[in-house]
């Protein structure tokens, strides 16, 4: 018999299949709780990421409340399957090879003057893979590496 946390893995592979997104979904089973680890394996718009996290949310059957030291159960949904903690985030390799090449195009277009330019440089880059920089749009940044890409 499966347990929750699998079981829940099983509906959110079900979910990204559907959704044609690649990812690898696991979950654990350990004393007090379990968990399910989304590693999405490609780069994704911004928005259909937040789309995905919303849309998965009903699989988290609450939150940590560090201020009063306490799990609460918010979220609670009988008809599906669900676990104390879902993490959904970039498979690392993915994510760090993304932000390397659009560091590289950042350079290209601008010159930091920073006390540690560098570390500026990669925290742009990250907020252009999540959607909240400014100065370069998500869609910019990929149409600008795929036109580098192909010259």
């Amino acid at each position: 018999m499966k347990a929750e946390a699998a079981k829940c893995a099983a509906e959110i592979r079900k979910y990204l299949k559907v959704k044609g997104v690649k990812a690898s979904v696991t979950s654990k089973t350990y004393s007090m709780g379990d968990s399910v680890n989304v590693k999405i394996k490609e780069i994704i718009n911004p928005k259909a990421l937040n789309e995905i996290k919303d849309d998965l949310v009903i699989y988290q059957y609450g939150h940590f409340d560090g201020m009063q030291d306490l799990y609460e159960s918010t979220n609670v949904i009988a008809e599906i399957p669900q676990t104390k903690y879902l993490f959904i985030d970039y498979d690392y390799k993915v994510a760090d090879a993304f932000t390397d090449a659009l560091v590289v195009l950042l350079k290209d277009k601008i010159n930091l003057v920073a006390t540690n330019p560098e570390y500026e440089y990669q925290q742009m880059a990250r907020r252009i893979l999540t959607g909240s920089e400014q100065f370069i749009t998500f869609d910019e940044a990929v149409e600008y590496l795929n036109q580098n890409e192909a010259a």
